[in-house]
């Protein structure tokens, strides 16, 4: 049985398509951060062209060993060879939501791509999002990342800059000429860049993931009701009857009109930021869009 729900998982993966936002960006420009916190808050799979390369080399594979021989002599990794990676990490993993990052690189890879999965209907191109950022800053990010690149220095990157605009920039056009580029400034820090990248996701119908948001209490209003005829038993038979007005019986719940002015807030409130509506659950925003546990539920945060 187990091996028959995985032949089906299987083969209904195999016919899903999957939905396709390339990245590209200088280098520097701090894509795989983006990616990351792409790939935790919106469930997509973040795959790079060149780790999987360097990973199917490492394997030994057949096509490990073309790719080794390839590069061995100087020469450029056929773009099938390329293609086919991608596309079996893509249905291995069984994604629906795929961010490819470095991806495609000129316009030889643009037409690959089209021709071997969107032409033939296995993939759906979303859209291109390019992470723009000045040469300075991502020559500063690049030599300040002591990861012991040899090509991370100013002549290397320098190169690499120069390469990358040749062969990229007509990609980019090709994408903005159908509507399907998305520019993000790199140039500030990742956490101002991520909510640049964040808002642009929930513009474009992505829902986030259920995240780690703190749960509130049970508002008062959800708690149970409760009467003295549902409360337990006392056991009062070794008590002193002189005594009994000692016994403390439980205490009802508080309604909300008798809780304490202090008790904190435990309805959500709208507040406009600067003509930006938000959610407030006590003190914290919840974007539009954001799952969100209130009152043992979930819901999802949807601001009419």
């Amino acid at each position: 049985k187990q091996w028959y729900q995985r032949r089906v998982r299987a083969n209904n993966l195999s016919m899903s398509i999957a939905e396709i936002v390339f990245v590209l960006g200088p280098p520097g420009a701090g894509k795989g951060t983006q990616c990351t916190r792409i790939k935790d808050n919106f469930g997509y799979i973040h795959l790079s062209a060149g780790d999987l390369l360097r990973a199917e080399q490492a394997a030994g594979s057949e096509d490990g060993e073309l790719i080794a021989d390839f590069i061995k002599n100087g020469k450029i990794v056929p773009i099938e060879i390329t293609i086919r990676l991608l596309e079996k990490a893509i249905v291995s993993a069984g994604a629906t939501k795929v961010l490819i990052d470095g991806f495609p690189r000129n316009k030889e890879n643009l037409e690959g791509w089209e021709k071997e999965m969107v032409d033939s209907g296995k993939m759906k191109t979303k859209f291109m999002l390019y992470f723009g950022c000045d040469e300075e800053e991502c020559l500063r990010r690049a030599l300040g990342r002591n990861q012991n690149r040899a090509d991370d220095n100013v002549d290397s990157f320098k190169k690499r800059i120069a390469t990358y605009t040749s062969s990229t920039v007509p990609v980019l056009n090709e994408f903005e000429s159908r509507g399907l580029l998305r520019k993000i400034d790199a140039n500030g820090s990742p956490d101002q860049v991520w909510d640049l990248t964040q808002k642009l996701f929930l513009e474009e119908g992505d829902v986030p993931q259920l995240t780690n948001f703190p749960a509130l209490p049970t508002p008062l209003d959800a708690l149970p009701p409760q009467n003295a005829a549902s409360l337990p038993p006392q056991d009062t038979s070794s008590v002193d009857p002189t005594t009994l007005d000692s016994i403390s019986a439980p205490a009802l719940p508080l309604t909300s009109s008798e809780a304490p002015s202090e008790f904190p807030a435990q309805h959500p409130i709208i507040r406009d930021h600067n003509e930006s509506v938000v959610l407030m659950l006590g003190d914290q925003e919840v974007p539009q869009g954001q799952i969100v546990e209130y009152g043992g539920l979930l819901s999802l945060c949807n601001i009419l």
